[in-house]
């Protein structure tokens, strides 16, 4: 398993779904749409940190208050410009699938030949920015209008 930042408790699958009131398969899809990356043993048990639950919590408010769809929220990550979080060069950005076409957030749109493409994105600057997404605009407007 990776190892976790100093300090941070790692919470089981169950242990999460029970917090949210939601279903274990409901968080694996959140998982297979690209939402959140939970860290994984080498039984592949996912485990996650509080930055993953609070993350879970925007999912949730999302879908429940917003009545955003997963694509929808998928679209919304994928407007932070990681290439301006992470300092990517010219030439960096034209060899990027994120920056130049991409309506998935850079975790997902990724490949081995982008610049970050053996990156853990658990632990990306981009990834974790977007921890707390509650308030979107002031997130946006930071890099959109900067």
């Amino acid at each position: 398993m990776q190892t976790p930042k100093k300090d941070s408790i790692l919470y089981p699958i169950g242990m999460v779904a029970k917090m949210f009131g939601i279903s274990v398969a409901t968080i694996r899809l959140y998982e297979e749409q690209g939402l959140i990356l939970p860290q994984k043993s080498d039984g592949k048990h996912r485990y996650y940190t509080q930055g993953d639950l609070n993350r879970l919590a925007c999912i949730r408010k999302m879908i429940e208050e917003k009545g955003l769809n997963l694509a929808g929220i998928r679209m919304v990550f994928s407007a932070v410009p990681c290439w301006q979080i992470k300092g990517c060069s010219k030439k960096d950005r034209d060899n990027c699938p994120a920056y130049m076409q991409s309506d998935d957030p850079c975790w997902i749109a990724k490949n081995k030949n982008s610049v970050c493409g053996d990156e853990d994105c658990s632990r990306c600057p981009v990834y974790n920015e977007l921890e707390d997404f509650s308030n979107i605009k002031s997130i946006l407007s930071k890099y959109w209008l900067s």
